[in-house]
């Protein structure tokens, strides 16, 4: 499976292992979930660790990689196109997620793309949907969605403009809260400060997280947006639970040349959560959380 197709550079860090092109829009895709891959704690409903389960965000990472990756293997969108994702989401069923055992765990992807979008001289799709289902072991386990825009290089250049060049804030002068109170494993892995007053923003504390910043981005990734937001839901109250869902739309690109705020409360089905920059809501969704067993 090649990297530059799902915008990784490390060969560890590509979920995607095999994929097939099926009649009607459909694919079937190969993914492995490592052991390794987690940032948040992992849940155990005996005690023992004996049923231990994967980091949720594996959901989300893996439909991003497969939206990228049908757009460029499969529908024709050259090797020089920047498709961006503009929404993405999951839900999973822990009771029957599958085990971590001692090495990667083999998951099928069923994958349907819908919504298609063309426009006039271009071959391939402008825009696309891509819902996939999960499963492990002949097991299914959950599901995921998530919107994909193709740009061309010359479009793409030309709506990032002077915001490109940017670099991160300097966040100094802010309190970074410690792993324990947003639930993940190290220092390193915590995605927020508190400014003086108490906002939340949105700085990573490892601007070479392997996971997070596999390659320079000239903006802030989807996946740091969307992990924030659940440490933030943690601060707000949220830790008993474990994430077994979100939604995230992106309205457009969050910058690193503005403080990135991230507020995120109580909701009807869950947790409600908000990402603004410059007065500007730059993303927003939903999280839903399971209690522990």
């Amino acid at each position: 499976m090649s990297r530059t197709l799902v915008h990784r550079n490390a060969v560890a860090e590509v979920l995607l292992t095999d994929a097939r092109a099926l009649p009607d829009g459909r694919f079937l895709l190969a993914a492995q979930w490592p052991r390794s891959y987690a940032t948040s704690t992992t849940v155990t409903t005996s005690g023992t660790g004996s049923d231990e389960r994967h980091d949720p965000m594996l959901a989300a990472e893996t439909i991003r990689q497969v939206g990228l990756y049908i757009c460029q293997r499969f529908l024709g969108a050259p090797s020089t196109s920047k498709p961006i994702i503009r929404s993405v989401g999951f839900q999973l069923d822990n009771s029957t997620e599958p085990v971590v055992g001692y090495g990667a765990t083999d998951v099928l992807c069923r994958a349907e793309v819908f919504d298609v979008r063309h426009v006039d001289d271009v071959p391939w799709p402008a825009a696309l949907s891509v819902r996939i289902q999960f499963s492990a072991a002949g097991r299914e386990f959950g599901s995921a969605f998530g919107r994909v825009r193709v740009l061309s290089e010359e479009e793409y250049e030309t709506f990032r403009g002077p915001n490109a060049a940017a670099g991160p804030v300097p966040d100094a002068v802010h309190r970074r809260p410690s792993p324990t109170e947003v639930s993940v494993l190290s220092p390193g892995d915590v995605m927020l400060v508190r400014d003086p007053s108490g906002t939340l923003l949105v700085a990573p504390a490892d601007l070479r997280h392997p996971r997070f910043f596999d390659h320079p981005s000239d903006h802030v990734p989807g996946m740091v947006l969307l992990e924030a937001a659940r440490q933030a839901a943690c601060l707000a109250g949220a830790s008993p639970g474990r994430l077994n869902g979100c939604h995230m739309q992106a309205l457009r690109f969050t910058e690193w040349n503005a403080p990135v705020h991230v507020e995120c409360g109580p909701a009807e089905d869950g947790w409600a959560f908000q990402v603004t920059q410059s007065g500007d809501t730059t993303a927003s969704g939903t999280l839903s959380f399971a209690t522990k067993g």
